[in-house]
């Protein structure tokens, strides 16, 4: 029942997506830069974007500049492997047309080095529940009992949508960013201002 709920729900997204602008990724990137959660984050996961996606790649230059290490995930196995940008470091295809760290050239790490993870979806709640590609590879690393970074859904406005349907296994986001605007679900791990409460 809830898996063809979700499926639904993802077709009815692709339709949207197909329809709706990108847009400017400039406020939402403002967004993630002024927040408190940012700030006091040493080592960010981020993702490199599909299609569709919100390109929060323009943070890499900011994490240079702050002294943040970035990390970015590669699928190795049907897991999330957590790969450190380094200077040099190069992209390569993976699964699905993703591009992802070549691990000769990163440096492999630990996900439980991560204060701070930017995640993608195909939709979201004001709950914080998140509709994933229906792989589950996020839902694995972000569940996993001593991963205890910040998670933070990045969507674009029209990703965001009135329920999404989860499962036990779903995990939900400690902050939405979708656009220029800000949610933080009920019962959320941060306060107000972004702190870890």
């Amino acid at each position: 029942m809830i898996q063809s709920e979700k499926q639904r729900l993802r077709e009815k997204m692709r339709s949207l997506a197909r329809e709706s602008p990108r847009g400017d990724p400039s406020p939402l990137i403002r967004l993630i830069l002024d927040h408190d959660a940012w700030k006091q984050s040493a080592n960010v996961l981020m993702y490199y974007p599909l299609p569709g996606e919100p390109d929060l790649m323009m943070l890499a230059d900011e994490t240079d500049r702050s002294g943040k290490n970035l990390f970015f995930p590669r699928i190795d196995g049907g897991q999330i492997a957590i790969y450190r940008r380094l200077e040099g470091s190069r992209w390569v295809s993976g699964p699905f047309g993703l591009s992802e760290p070549d691990p000769e050239s990163w440096k492999e790490t630990s996900s439980l080095e991560i204060d701070m993870v930017l995640v993608p979806g195909v939709a979201f709640d004001r709950s914080g529940r998140r509709l994933g590609r229906g792989k589950g590879f996020y839902d694995r690393l972000l569940g996993h009992p001593a991963f205890g970074a910040i998670k933070i859904g990045v969507a674009w406005p029209w990703q965001m949508v009135e329920s999404v349907p989860v499962e036990s296994h779903d995990v939900r986001m400690d902050l939405l960013l979708a656009g220029g605007e800000s949610h933080l679900p009920e019962g959320s791990r941060l306060d107000k201002s972004g702190e870890r409460e």
